[in-house]
């Protein structure tokens, strides 16, 4: 192997963006599976260090005397995971005892989602978290049923499932709401009239984790706190009907139901679609904390531009994408100039995920045709990625242009929230915020669109 390929491995693996940093949180992400503190860089995000919403997340749960939910939001890319540890190492630093669920390992996101099977993959995803760091506690001959088993037992004997059978036990009640959309859709058809019941089971198991946490840390008012990620990742699949389908029930789910996600003594943060904040305060008033904590997209703009101006780049952001991949790969000027890197880092619109992705792919096009020819690895890469957002619609064009001149979501009515949900998942539409929230199109987008 020649030592242009061997060093290109390296830098290939180095930029792996699906491990976390943790801040040394190995009992809430296996050590295994996070990256070290040291590569984290600081106030990435653009916004007034006196505004973080991951420190103000973090004094308004300190500060409550009583628990509450709040709502966290980012998109895909913008570091949601890291930032939900750091948020995690200043409750732990306040004395709270923090849990963290990844929900995708519960609870499939490619369908509908309502309240039940919502709270059975949570409070399920829970008692696993409990069983890790408190052995024997929950399941078991010993220790109190796990809330699957509690759910199981409930649905073994107060639910008629039709043409379909319930799963064999709990461990394949929480492997079916993951693996099996049909079990999934009859779930909810089955358990709608059942609402209560569950919403009931899962406000008392929930009490039991935080006497259970208190009683073995000694302490009666020790703060528990669960932190829910990856919802954000609710889309639909299929025909558009479908998609927004998927987006509605989003909407119902946090808007309508946010009285039944509360619990007795537990705080719970949830990560919820970046789309749903085109609700604005009338979704924020319904939770602790007054309002959604929004994580933007990586500061790469100076600011919110004038009415019809272009955003411009922001020399200091734009440098901090740069840093972190010096932190990652200390040989990385023998594949990239700094030019070449600020320039994918324009390119990403401060897309994290798709900053890496196109830095990725260009490594290992170097591998193969030399550092020689950077430049048109760097074109391939960004052309890569650019392809995977088109082509577009017409109407969508039109959109675009809209939020591109105005730089807001140019909503005409709340019924085209799906819509918008759909521009912003497929990362059409970028969030920042610079003092105000505002829109960009995703940089790789402009020429297609003539806006460049």
């Amino acid at each position: 192997m020649s030592e242009l390929r061997s060093k290109a491995k390296a830098f290939y693996n180095h930029l792996d963006f699906d491990k976390p940093i943790t801040f040394g949180l190995d009992q809430l992400v296996a050590a295994k599976d996070a990256q070290p503190e040291g590569l984290y860089v600081e106030a990435i995000h653009g916004v007034d260090p006196s505004l973080d919403p991951v420190v103000e997340l973090a004094d308004q749960i300190d500060f409550s005397l009583s628990a509450g939910a709040y709502l966290f939001t980012g998109n895909r890319g913008t570091g949601k995971t890291t930032e939900l540890m750091r948020l995690a190492k200043l409750l732990d630093g306040y004395g709270c005892e923090v849990f963290y669920v990844d929900l995708s390992r519960y609870l499939m996101l490619t369908q509908r989602v309502e309240v039940t099977d919502f709270l059975i993959s949570v409070l399920g995803a829970l008692s696993e978290k409990v069983n890790q760091r408190f052995p024997g506690t929950l399941g078991g001959e010993v220790g109190k049923p796990t809330f699957f088993e509690r759910t199981w037992s409930f649905l073994k004997s107060g639910v008629e499932f039709e043409g379909l059978s319930l799963p064999a036990g709990p461990a394949g009640l929480r492997a079916a709401l993951v693996h099996t959309p049909s079990f999934k859709a009859e779930l909810q058809k089955r358990t709608r009239s059942h609402v209560q019941v569950l919403v009931d089971e899962a406000r008392g198991f929930a009490l039991e984790v935080v006497e259970l946490v208190r009683a073995r840390r000694g302490d009666p008012d020790r703060k528990v706190v669960m932190i829910v990620d990856s919802v954000e990742r609710l889309r639909g699949n299929g025909t558009p009907k479908e998609v927004r389908a998927v987006f509605h029930s989003a909407e119902q789910l946090f808007a309508s139901n946010a009285e039944l996600l509360r619990f007795v003594g537990l705080s719970a943060v949830y990560t919820v679609p970046p789309y749903l904040q085109a609700l604005a305060g009338g979704l924020g008033s319904l939770y602790a904390g007054g309002r959604i904590y929004a994580l933007p997209s990586v500061h790469v703009y100076e600011g919110r531009p004038a009415e019809g101006q272009p955003p411009v780049s922001s020399a200091e952001g734009v440098g901090k994408l740069v840093e972190i991949v010096d932190r990652r790969y200390k040989w990385r000027a023998e594949f990239f100039t700094e030019a070449q890197l600020r320039r994918l880092a324009e390119r990403s619109g401060g897309d994290l995920r798709d900053y890496f992705r196109m830095l990725r792919l260009a490594i290992t096009g170097i591998a193969r045709r030399g550092t020689d020819h950077a430049h048109a690895v760097l074109e391939a890469a960004e052309d890569a990625v650019r392809r995977d957002m088109l082509p577009i619609a017409d109407d969508d064009r039109a959109w675009l242009a809209k939020i591109e001149h105005s730089h807001r979501p140019c909503l005409p009515s709340l019924d085209q929230l799906p819509e918008f949900a759909r521009l912003q998942q497929g990362k059409y539409v970028l969030q920042y915020r610079n003092g105000d929230d505002w829109y960009a199109v995703h940089p790789l987008l402009r020429e297609e669109l003539g806006l460049a």
